[in-house]
């Protein structure tokens, strides 16, 4: 099986007003960045889909194809496809030196590639018959735990917001904040309208910046009841903070991370609790079974993508044993529109892993063409 052609859409997908920063952080920007959707034609007729992150750009894409350019996709390396353009790396330039070096030695991890590696897993379980979880090695779970997601908000915008996420089938939610901001009293407003049951992950994004100061805070928002956990109080680099913070017994910490050797320090210094991982599919699987091994309960990030990522995400979470954890993997209701036919419902803060054969989704095109600013074609045969 080779690719034909792929036509690329480029979208902009806004976000619903109100539902990601109350009005005196700002508004949302992320939405304004484009991104790509991929629609590939194979020599066998079977069609695949892909969809970058936010801010990948043509040239990338158009690279990452080209190297795929009369490939058979079926003995391509899933795991450590050959799209990266080395064409300017002193070490590695030369594909064919008379003396070779060992390529696949090096780790050469490039989420931006993420889209071409979900057109590629999407074309072979169509090629198979197979849903990409199988690709994958198999499910563990039939539904995975999915939380809400906004940005930084008053505590009323809060407990509006999270009220509304929470009729929509939400249990959880992952906010972004600051120590600047009005943690404590933010959480009492989302457990006031939602229960201590309702769960809040406080993304600080390493602006809680350092122990002695974020420690008063956190105890009183420990108390408040509904903490499901802190993720990335600290900069990342100062793990012995972490660890700290952890030690203290307060509140579950979390690190976001990818398959790398932060991730492995953290594990070895005992930093967090969970770990949220983010990377390619074969990059997260690798990085879940560690954190099995290590007792950590795991869940998957995102960049509140659209409908062909989520699914994308959702295969993964199946497939990946640590992956317990709710994943903040959903844009659909912040985003206007999430692109595919299937919206992935959730109910009772679960999202039922789809069956049918690669990632499962199809394109809905009537708001991919409403959203789509250009489009071009990368030919390959």
């Amino acid at each position: 099986m080779k690719l034909v052609s792929v036509q690329c859409h480029e979208v902009v997908v806004p976000i619903h007003e109100g539902r990601v920063n109350s009005a005196e952080y700002g508004p949302a920007v992320f939405d304004e960045t484009p991104k790509i959707i991929l629609e590939a034609q194979t020599d066998q007729g079977i069609v695949g889909l892909g969809e970058t992150p936010r801010g990948v750009s043509e040239a990338t894409v158009r690279t990452a194809l080209g190297r795929l350019a009369g490939v058979d996709l079926e003995r391509v390396c899933f795991q450590e496809p050959p799209l990266l353009d080395l064409s300017a790396n002193d070490m590695f330039a030369h594909e064919h030196p008379q003396r070779p070096n060992r390529l696949t030695e090096r780790f050469f991890g490039n989420l931006s590639d993420w889209g071409v590696h979900a057109l590629l897993l999407d074309l072979l379980g169509k090629k198979l018959g197979v849903p990409v979880h199988v690709l994958l090695g198999g499910a563990y779970r039939d539904r995975v735990k999915v939380d809400y997601w906004m940005g930084r908000m008053t505590p009323a915008d809060s407990a509006r917001v999270c009220r509304a996420a929470k009729k929509l089938g939400y249990r959880g939610v992952k906010c972004k904040c600051a120590l600047e901001d009005d943690n404590v009293e933010r959480a009492e407003a989302v457990r006031d309208v939602c229960g201590v049951d309702f769960k809040m992950t406080f993304d600080a994004n390493m602006r809680f910046y350092r122990p002695g100061e974020a420690l008063p805070m956190l105890r009183r928002l420990a108390a408040v009841g509904n903490i499901g956990c802190v993720e990335d109080p600290f900069p990342r680099d100062h793990l012995d903070w972490f660890r700290l913070l952890r030690d203290q017994g307060i509140v579950p910490v979390a690190l976001h991370t990818g398959y790398n050797a932060t991730f492995l320090e953290a594990v070895r210094l005992g930093a967090c609790d969970f770990v949220n991982l983010t990377d390619l599919p074969w990059n997260v699987r690798a990085a879940g079974s560690v954190a099995w091994l290590a007792g950590l309960p795991s869940w998957h990030g995102s960049g509140v993508d659209l409908g062909i990522l989520e699914a994308l995400c959702v295969h993964v979470c199946a497939a990946t044993k640590s992956m317990t954890r709710p994943s903040d993997i959903f844009g659909r209701a912040l985003r206007q529109h999430n692109l595919i036919t299937d919206a992935l419902p959730v109910a009772d803060g679960a999202v039922a892993v789809p069956q049918g054969p690669g990632l499962g989704v199809e394109l809905d095109r009537t708001p991919l063409d409403r959203y789509t600013k250009r489009r071009f074609i990368v030919k390959l045969a």
